[in-house]
């Protein structure tokens, strides 16, 4: 069975089945809070559960002490390594987001600035073709954002990666991708002593062996390959003066970038806790733009890599590769905002962190279908809508935006984007349109169910009552 039949089908509630969390009713009532919320996982708990009976079953379950964010996890990620494995070659994006409460009084979490928080971190698999399908989680963790200088939290990257390999996926055939957070020499050297692979952006400018500096030695380095990209535009709000220092505001535009490399071999740190070896040699790509537009900062990056760099396609896959880390952040948006995992007025640390495990797989079955749209345009509308759906947007599409014959997934994603007040010429529609339109589609059919029940004969008529 090949990837495209493990998603040819793919419904959130076959993410959830098969789990035990140790007591029939409590795994019956997460199939129902799966069922409840699937529907439009941007709901609140009360709005997706009117029925007061339900509502207050979801507040026990997710309050309950024998209910655990691992538990209700296991079966979206044994429903990943299956894909994962019809799969020669896969990446797994690994990063850190905050997720923060304005509301007071939750126990457990971290205070900072005004605000209630706790950090997630995720491994997210992705396809290593050039479209970069999300495949699903592989790890996920909770952490108190502790700031600590010089190490790495909780050791949650290195934590991650044995956990991906200890699923029975081969080192020899995933490739890691991680953010500039990862530039640490104990991560490096546990990378390279368990002989993973991996590409790592690097942000320090660290001493070599010979004297010198990491930049200085790449800057000589010739250009060996060069790449057209796409940069999305940046506005700098809502960052913190450190990230919006890493990452000024810019413009979108076509950047044409240079690519180079070369081999560096950096010491010991003095601040490296773990790692027996003196040294670590490592390979390094340069991605840079050598005349950006005016008032505009240039992109450069550097990359660690266990990757082969002696050809002009070997680097640029390790940039493509690199590239693909974007989809874990559109993951991180689809959780906040297509979920609506910051709005959640749950109590504590415990009880979110159980709605964080239910809200994930559907935060990655959204990402799903926006990526197919994105990256898949041209793939048939049922690969991500039922029948039902499909008849009910047929019906209720709003003008201009009605389904032909044969309908794409980006067809029924823009006409379901049109149902929550997508403009036609306003680009590719949001997290927030999205999960407007995927409500209103739920309701209609919902209501469509409800007719052709009552025309069965299956349910009384009003009028008869």
């Amino acid at each position: 069975m090949g990837v495209t039949d493990l998603f040819s089908n793919i419904r959130i509630a076959n993410e959830f089945v098969g789990a035990d969390l140790g007591d029939w009713r409590r795994t019956a009532r997460l199939s129902r809070l799966v069922e409840s919320l699937a529907k439009n996982p941007s709901l609140s708990f009360p709005q997706a559960m009117p029925d007061a009976a339900d509502l207050e079953a979801a507040y026990r379950f997710f309050n309950n002490v024998k209910v655990r964010p691992e538990e209700i996890l296991r079966p979206h990620i044994g429903q990943t390594v299956e894909r994962v494995l019809q799969e020669a070659v896969i990446l797994v994006a690994h990063d850190s987001s905050i997720v923060s409460f304005t509301s007071e009084g939750k126990e457990g979490l971290a205070q900072h600035f005004g605000k209630q928080q706790f950090l997630v971190h995720c491994s997210l698999a992705l396809q290593a073709d050039e479209r970069h399908r999300p495949l699903g989680l592989l790890a996920m963790s909770q952490h108190l954002p502790i700031k600590t200088p010089g190490k790495l939290l909780n050791d949650r990257w290195p934590d991650q990666i044995r956990e991906v390999h200890a699923l029975g996926i081969s080192p020899g055939n995933v490739v890691h991708l991680m953010d500039r957070e990862s530039d640490d020499y104990d991560l490096l050297s546990f990378m390279k002593t368990m002989g993973a692979r991996f590409v790592s952006r690097v942000k320090f400018n660290r001493r070599t062996v010979d004297g010198g500096y990491l930049e200085a030695s790449l800057e000589q380095a010739v250009v060996q390959a060069e790449r057209e990209v796409y940069l999305s535009r940046r506005t700098g709000k809502r960052v913190g003066a450190k990230q919006l220092k890493a990452n000024p505001p810019r413009e979108a535009r076509l950047a044409q970038l240079s690519v180079s490399a070369g081999r560096i071999t950096i010491p010991r740190t003095p601040t490296a806790r773990d790692s027996s070896e003196k040294f670590l040699e490592l390979n390094v790509v340069r991605v840079w733009e050598p005349t950006p537009p005016a008032n505009q900062s240039a992109v450069e990056w550097l990359l660690y890599t266990t990757e082969p760099i002696d050809t002009a396609e070997q680097l640029l896959q390790v940039v493509d590769w690199y590239r693909a880390r974007w989809t874990i952040e559109e993951f991180y948006k689809s959780l906040k905002t297509g979920c609506a995992l910051e709005k959640r007025q749950l109590g504590d640390l415990h009880s979110l962190t159980n709605a964080l495990a239910l809200l994930a797989p559907m935060a990655w079955h959204l990402l799903l279908i926006k990526s197919e749209a994105h990256t898949r345009p041209t793939t048939s509308a049922d690969f991500v809508l039922d029948k039902e759906e499909l008849e009910v947007l047929r019906v209720a599409a709003v003008r201009g935006r009605e389904l032909p014959e044969n309908p794409t997934v980006l067809d029924a994603m823009l006409s379901i984007a049109a149902l929550g007040g997508h403009l036609k010429h306003n680009g590719l529609p949001g997290w927030q349109t999205l999960a407007r339109g995927h409500q209103q589609l739920k309701l209609l059919v919902a209501g469509w169910t409800l007719r052709r029940a009552v025309e069965a004969g299956i349910l009384p008529s009003p009028r008869d009552q």
